[in-house]
């Protein structure tokens, strides 16, 4: 008998709301994030939810995200009861801290307005799995203790799986999983802030 002790489930998909959508979506939130800026610091904000019907980009992306997350992430166990979210904007140096989002939602789900362009004639993962700037890490709970020459064991995960943002990518994982963000370091043929959006999910499951 195998016990399956790994506790972090994760998806990646890619939406197709086009590049037209993206770049109008970009902008929306980053006038928002210059309303409800309190502060220098990526916290210093007012508090507001992008999915209580005000940014119709949000509500265009929250139709085309929840369908799928649903049906190829939650299954037919569970169900979502709902969903709040917001923006994060960074500018150049600015990195996310290890954390986890538990209190605050059961699934959580970052969409990448934002990013290069995926390679329709490449794998998926072969473009989205690289470690480097603004790359994106999701972590198992072994996640510090992965030393220089550790062992992998046939049963284990990677203890940290690093995603390079691109446009137009989804990704979800179980809310209770360590998650940073590497700094954005700029990207020439973008302004100095990088936008990305937060999806936190709360889900109960059907059969109690």
């Amino acid at each position: 008998m195998r016990l399956e002790l790994f506790p972090t489930m994760a998806g990646i998909w890619t939406l197709s709301l086009g590049d037209s959508f993206d770049l109008l979506f970009s902008k929306e939130l980053l006038q928002l994030h210059k309303d409800m800026k309190t502060g220098d610091e990526i916290w210093d904000r007012r508090s507001h939810d992008i999915f209580d019907g005000s940014v119709s980009s949000a509500t265009m992306l929250a139709r085309e995200a929840l369908p799928l997350l649903q049906r190829d992430f939650i299954g037919p166990k569970g169900r979502i009861t709902s969903l709040q979210g917001r923006e994060v904007v960074r500018t150049r140096g600015v990195e996310i801290m290890p954390h986890s989002d538990e209190n605050e939602c059961h699934l959580q789900a970052v969409y990448f307005p934002n990013g290069p362009e995926l390679d329709a004639g490449l794998s998926l993962q072969s473009q989205v799995n690289q470690y480097g700037p603004n790359a994106f890490a999701i972590c198992n709970p072994d996640w510090r203790s992965s030393g220089f020459g550790k062992c992998l064991m046939p049963w284990e995960q990677h203890a940290k799986y690093w995603i390079k943002p691109h446009r137009g990518l989804l990704v979800a994982f179980d809310a209770r999983a360590v998650h940073f963000q590497k700094p954005y370091t700029g990207d020439p043929l973008m302004d100095d802030s990088f936008v990305q959006v937060l999806l936190n999910i709360k889900v109960e499951r059907i059969d109690g």
